[in-house]
This record gives structure tokens, C-alpha cells and sequence, in this order.
């Protein structure tokens, strides 16, 4: 199976991540036109779109599917970590009111304030993923998150994953092509 791994377009840096429901800047939208343009130039072939269902996915995944003429399934199995009552909160509040709150801080069975460890993250990605190489498509594009698609390499090149690191970075409106 051939499958495009997408990162969604540019959103707003100045708020946290995470589970935000936060809209693609008008940056992240002429990045993800770009994207597909790109998709479509280099001849990919895939058969439908999955994607986070959290709106900065969604937004690139429509995108995606307008150009590409795809369908859409969406999956939140596939949103990024769950950042509980970090999620979408200006970054200086959460600087203020959650002090070293952060991905790389945490440790491996420490919870963000009503939301995930770096475990569950993990856990819940890896259930995901395997659900998914298991489909009867032979093309695909998986429209998620960075913190997302680190870990499904992680898991592909079969190689140890910590939320201490990232060993596989991905701009945005980017992507990585893979066979599994």
C-alpha cells in the first residue's frame, strides 16, 4: 500500500496546538492549494483521503479532495495529542498558567491538565495505524499532525519512540510518501 502522509497547513503559532479547533491561516490555505497542485504534478494515485477531524486537517484534507477529486473519511483516532486544557490557549496564558507544560517535558505516563501522556498518545496512534495498513486501498493520503506522522514513522522504520525527540520532521503542507 502506498501511502501519503500529509501534514495540514500552517495555523496560528501564537496559540497551542494540540486539540485546538483552530482554522488554517490564509498562509496555511495557499500552502495546502500548493500541496495539491504538487500531489497532482507528481502523479499520485491515491484512491480516497483519511484525515484528523480536527479543522486545520479538514480544511487541507478539503483542499486535497477538490483538487485530487477524492472522497473524505475522517478519523480522530488521527487528531494530535490530546493537550487537555492547553488546547488553543494563547501561548504566554499557558506559559502563566501551566509552567513547563510542555511535549518534551512530560513524562512518559504524565497527563497534560485533562488530556493525554506521551503513553496514551502513543498507544492511541499505533492502534490507528495498524487499523488502517489493514484497508483494502491501495493508494492512500492521511491528512494529520506532525506529532502524528513522527510517530507512524517511528513505527515503520521500526525505531523506539519518546516524546523527547523528534527524529522525523515534517513542514507544513508537506508530505512523505511510503510503502507498506
Amino acid at each position: 500500500m502506498t501511502i501519503y502522509l500529509v501534514r495540514h497547513g500552517a495555523d496560528d503559532n501564537s496559540k497551542r496546538g494540540g486539540w485546538s479547533n483552530h482554522p488554517l491561516t490564509d498562509e496555511g490555505l495557499k500552502q495546502s492549494e500548493e500541496l495539491a497542485h504538487r500531489l497532482k504534478e507528481n502523479k499520485c494515485n491515491a484512491e480516497i483521503i483519511y484525515s484528523s477531524d480536527l479543522l486545520r486537517a479538514k480544511q487541507t484534507a478539503e483542499i486535497l479532495a477538490k483538487h485530487l477529486n477524492l472522497d473524505i473519511e475522517y478519523i480522530s483516532d488521527f487528531r494530535e495529542v490530546n493537550n487537555g486544557d492547553l488546547a488553543g490557549m494563547d501561548n504566554a496564558v499557558a506559559d502563566e498558567l501551566y509552567p513547563n507544560h510542555y511535549w518534551r517535558k512530560l513524562e512518559w505516563n504524565q497527563h497534560y491538565p485533562n488530556g493525554e501522556s506521551p503513553k496514551d498518545f502513543y498507544e492511541r496512534i499505533k492502534t490507528a495505524w495498524k487499523k488502517l495498513i489493514k484497508g483494502n486501498h491501495n493508494s492512500i493520503i492521511l491528512v494529520t499532525h506532525g506529532g502524528v506522522i513522527n510517530v507512524i514513522m517511528h513505527l515503520v522504520n521500526g525505531v523506539e519512540y519518546s516524546n523527547k525527540s523528534s527524529a522525523y520532521r515534517i513542514g507544513t503542507s508537506d508530505y512523505i510518501k511510503i510503502e507498506v
